[in-house]
Parts: structure tokens; sequence; C-alpha cells
């Protein structure tokens, strides 16, 4: 399901929800490396370009797993991407976890600020580390480029924890967004410049994400791949054994 305020330049108070259906995983390994090419054939979650100013504007995002990490690519028309959130809804319940931008759509209970990973829980914006040994330890993500650039691509280990030990990912759905409070929003004018509308920064939908199994012809070569390592290693373990009777 995808869940999305009408615009983030609306109104708090008439922000309008419509459901779809939950977005379609995809199974491949993505190399952080700043090159995309490996993103072709992932289809884009959501696209939101062209409504923030003087701060990160998020463009179009795309989302695959694997069996390890959940890789997230955005793009930025502006170039600017620095101080971008990832918020996840690990019980995907709003009235619980951080309340973004206080719009009731998302109850944060893990988030990343570009590749720094914390805990959060109701009324609080950072309740701690996250649990993982990836990427440096403490649950943060690998990240690539790290600067103002016009896209970015990152993994996050799925076996990440809360400070409380609890998963980040206990199921097979991961409800997030992705947003920054820092920028103008649509309407070019900061906060406390007459006119501005008060709803500075930007937003993405609330996206749905189904995590991916590996179709069966990949799960069947990576069967024959283990399959035929340990026959290489009892053959191997054979000569050894053949040897030291010798």
């Amino acid at each position: 399901m995808i869940q999305r305020c009408s615009s983030f330049a609306a109104s708090v108070a008439t922000a309008i929800l419509v459901a779809t259906p939950a977005l379609a995983g995809t199974y491949k390994t993505i190399a952080i490396d700043d090159l995309y090419g490996d993103w072709a054939g992932v289809p884009v979650a959501d696209s939101d370009a062209g409504d923030n100013f003087g701060g990160p504007d998020i463009g179009d995002t795309q989302i695959a797993n694997d069996g390890q990490y959940l890789y997230i690519r955005n793009t930025f028309p502006n170039s600017l991407q620095l101080s971008t959130y990832i918020a996840i809804d690990v019980d995907q319940n709003p009235a619980t976890g951080f309340d973004v931008f206080g719009l009731g759509i998302l109850g944060s209970e893990a988030s990343w600020q570009n590749d720094f990973g914390f805990s959060q829980a109701t009324g609080t914006f950072n309740n701690g580390p996250l649990i993982g040994a990836d990427f440096f330890g403490a649950g943060h993500a690998l990240l690539s480029p790290f600067g103002n650039f016009p896209q970015r691509e990152l993994a996050i280990s799925l076996a990440n924890a809360n400070n409380g030990g609890l998963p980040t990912f206990p199921g097979n759905t991961i409800r997030l967004l992705i947003y920054s409070d820092t920028g103008a929003g649509a309407d070019g004018l900061p906060a406390g410049i007459p006119g501005d509308s008060g709803l500075n920064g930007d937003i993405s939908a609330v996206i749905d994400y189904t995590l991916a199994v590996p179709e069966p012809a990949s799960a069947c070569l990576l069967m024959l791949g283990a399959a035929l390592g340990g026959s290489r290693g009892r053959r191997t373990a054979s000569r050894v054994s053949s040897v030291n009777s010798a």
C-alpha cells in the first residue's frame, strides 16, 4: 500500500491518503558504487520532484532487496541530498513511533540521516543507536556518494534491530518514507518570510514495499552452486585424507 499527502505544500489539515496495492519487491543485489546500471528494471516506487527549494528535492525512489540488504536509490533534481532521512514504521502503526512532520501518516521506529542510523520512539526523534554489525556498526547504512549530488544509492542490513533489541524488519512488508526538513518547500519562501506556507522541506509518499524472494530458477542456481561447492570440498578432503594415510 502507498499512502500519500496530496502535496507536501498542501495544508496538513487537508492531507489526503490514497491507498494503492503494495509495491512488489525486486530481488537484486546492488553494488553501492555510485554506478547505477544495476538499477535497470527496478520500478520507481515514488516520484516527487519539483517541490522543495533550497534543500533536498526528493525525486524518484527505487527499492530492491536480496537476502541480506534493503537497497534504496534516490534522485535529487536540484543536486542537494544531504540531510535526507529514511523513516521506517516497524509496526506499521502511525500512532506509535516518531510522527514525521506531525502529519499522522507514519510513526517511525528506525531512521537514517544520510547514512547514520538511529532508533526513534513516540515523541522522541533520537532514541539511541540501532544494533547491527554491518557498515561501521550501530546499524548504519552504506551510502554512495556522500555529499550533494544528483542521485545516491544505499544499503541497509535486514538484520538491524533497535536499541531495545527488536528487529527493524520483522515481517515481509516494509513501510517507509523519505523526507528532508531542510529547504523552503514548494513555495520557495523560507520560514518567517511573509507569505510562507509554514510547510518547509520535502516528503515522499508512504511506501509499503514487499520483500522479494529469489525467482525459482535463481534459487535452483544458488542451491546447485552450494551443492557443487560442497562436493568439491568433500573431494578435497578425501584427497587430503588419502595423502595423509599414504
